[in-house]
C-alpha cells in the first residue's frame, strides 16, 4: 500500500500535477489522521471494555459480600427481637414480685447475657477503596448508596460498643445476686454451640434459696434500670438493622441491573 502510494505521487510529480499532487498529498494526510483516530478509538474501547470488565466483577463481589451481610442481619433482628422480649417478661416479673419458674427465668437471662455482633464483610469494598478502583463505579446512586452503607456500618459498630459497656454493667450486677452456674450441668452442655443442659436435680433440691437470690435481684435498682436500658438498646439497635437491610436490599437491585447490562 505504501509503495503504491509512493509510486502515485512521482507519477504526479513527473507529470508536473503540482494541484492534483497537493489535493492527493492532503488527501493522504487525511487517510493518516483517520487512521489514527480510528486506532485511538479501538485502544480506548479496550480499555473501557477492560475497565468494565474489571467493574462488574467488583460488583459481582460486592453482591455476595452483601448477601452475607443480609443474611446475618436477619439472625440479628430475630436475636434482638428475643431480646426485647426477655428484658419485658424480667421487668413484669420484678414488678409482680414473680419468680415464676426458675427455668424459664433462666432462659431470660440466658438470652440477655449472650451477645451477638454484626461484623460486615468488607473485603471488597475496602480493597476498591484501597487500591483507587472505587473510581470505577460509574453509576454515581451506586456510588453513593455504598458510601452511606458504609457510615451505617460505622454507626452499628458505635452502637455495639455502647451495648458491650452496658452489657459488663449488666452482668457484674447480675452477678453479685445469683449463682448462675448452679443452674446448668455444664459437661452434658455443648458450651461452643451455647447449648446448655439445666442441672435439675440440684435445681429442684435447692429451689427456695434460688428463688429467694432472685428477689434480692428483682429489688435491686442498678439491675432493673440495666433492664430498661436493654430494652431500650437492643429496641434502637432492632431499628438500625432493619434499614440497614433495606439499604442493602436497595444495592443489591442495582447491581442486579449492572450484572444484566454487561
Amino acid at each position: 500500500m505504501i509503495s503504491l502510494f509512493r509510486k502515485i505521487r512521482q507519477k504526479l510529480l513527473q507529470q508536473n500535477r503540482v494541484t492534483r499532487y497537493l489535493i492527493y498529498a492532503m488527501g493522504e494526510i487525511l487517510l493518516v489522521v483517520i487512521g489514527i483516530l480510528i486506532a485511538l478509538q479501538v485502544n480506548n474501547w479496550n480499555e473501557i471494555r477492560k475497565q468494565r470488565q474489571v467493574e462488574l466483577k467488583y460488583f459481582v463481589n460486592l453482591k455476595n459480600d452483601l448477601n452475607a451481610d443480609s443474611e446475618r442481619l436477619d439472625f440479628l433482628v430475630e436475636v434482638a427481637k428475643g431480646k426485647m422480649t426477655a428484658a419485658r417478661k424480667v421487668k413484669r416479673k420484678a414488678d409482680l414480685d414473680s419468680v415464676g419458674s426458675l427455668y424459664d427465668f433462666s432462659n431470660e437471662m440466658l438470652t440477655l447475657i449472650f451477645s451477638e455482633e454484626f461484623r460486615p464483610n468488607e473485603n471488597t469494598y475496602e480493597e476498591m477503596k484501597s487500591s483507587g478502583n472505587f473510581s470505577l463505579i460509574q453509576n454515581d446512586s451506586l456510588k453513593l448508596q455504598l458510601m452511606t452503607l458504609k457510615k451505617t456500618y460505622i454507626e452499628i459498630e458505635a452502637l455495639q460498643e455502647h451495648l458491650r459497656y452496658d452489657f459488663n454493667l449488666f452482668l457484674e450486677d447480675y452477678e453479685q445476686y445469683v449463682d448462675w452456674g448452679k443452674y446448668y450441668n455444664l459437661p452434658k452442655s455443648n458450651i461452643s454451640k451455647s447449648e446448655f443442659v439445666f442441672d435439675s436435680a440440684y435445681i429442684e433440691s435447692h429451689r427456695e434459696l434460688m428463688e429467694m437470690e432472685i428477689r434480692e435481684l428483682y429489688r435491686n435498682k442498678v439491675f432493673l434500670n440495666n433492664i430498661f436500658l436493654l430494652e431500650i438498646n437492643y429496641g434502637y439497635c432492632l431499628d438500625i438493622l432493619q434499614n440497614t437491610k433495606v439499604q442493602i436490599s436497595e444495592i443489591i437491585e442495582i447491581l442486579n441491573q449492572e450484572l444484566v447490562v454487561k
